[in-house]
């Protein structure tokens, strides 16, 4: 792969998806392509990339997106986030009065993947909130294979290591080696495709949003732009909470910093 032709990937996955490859991650980049190559027979990079440029041939796209990023994820992961909303709750209802006001709270998990964290999301405010309140949890993500998992809400076993027994038997069934998620647990979330560079469709603030382990994908332009299009529909109170590895500290907003990873408008 030369310069240029890694050059031109580089530049459809940002213009596409605002995931950006630097120099060096070349190589990471050429291996991911080389594999799909091979699946489509073909040997050029060149006609590979006007092949994804193609508007008919969009599954390209979204094949080429998919093994791009990894879809790597557990339930409750980074426990200390869910651990900071049960811990203060009260706390929370009482900076975003409009929760108790409007009896609903909304939450945005906005790169989803094949579902766990807005299940675990579920899982706890179903635990913890006034049960006058309704609960509203939007997953989102750009990858088709990710959220057709995490509609299906079908589980491996690996899922006993990561959920406490009793929410186990509580909001899942097991049916051969598989764990389903329950009804009731799944008329809270609804998930749909989105893509985190369009504009944003709420027509009513999000009280919660996760931003977790998707801007490692970003430069700091679009990280910037990103948060700043998450605090305009942040209500006061609003809380926003991001990957462990990933910091805004850096980037121009105005949300206010709580603690590593932790932030409220």
């Amino acid at each position: 792969m030369t310069n240029k032709e890694f050059s031109l990937f580089r530049k459809l996955l940002y213009s596409e998806y605002g995931i950006y490859f630097d120099d060096s991650k070349k190589g990471i980049l050429k291996i991911k392509v080389d594999k799909l190559l091979r699946m489509n027979n073909m040997n050029s990079y060149r006609d590979y990339y006007e092949l994804l440029k193609n508007p008919i041939e969009k599954q390209h796209l979204i094949d080429f997106l998919n093994i791009m990023t990894v879809n790597k994820t557990h339930f409750f992961r980074e426990q200390n986030h869910f651990d900071f909303i049960k811990e203060n709750l009260s706390e929370i209802l009482q900076k975003n009065p409009m929760i108790l006001k409007e009896k609903k709270i909304r939450v945005w998990s906005s790169a989803s993947s094949t579902g766990e964290e807005a299940y675990s999301i579920a899982i706890l405010l179903n635990e913890i909130m006034p049960k006058d309140i309704e609960i509203k949890i939007l997953g989102t993500d750009i990858s088709q294979r990710a959220l057709k998992i995490a509609i299906k809400g079908r589980y491996s076993p690996i899922i006993k290591k990561q959920i406490p027994k009793y929410y186990l038997h509580k909001y899942f069934v097991k049916i051969g080696e598989e764990y389903i998620v329950k009804s009731n647990l799944k008329k809270m979330v609804q998930f749909r495709g989105f893509n985190l560079k369009d504009k944003f469709p709420f027509k009513n603030g999000i009280d919660i949003i996760f931003c977790r382990n998707v801007m490692i994908y970003f430069d700091e332009i679009f990280k910037e732009e990103l948060i700043n299009k998450f605090y305009k529909i942040t209500p006061k109170g609003g809380l926003l909470f991001i990957g462990h590895s990933e910091t805004i500290r850096n980037l121009k907003h105005k949300y206010k910093y709580i603690k590593p990873t932790i932030y409220i408008r």
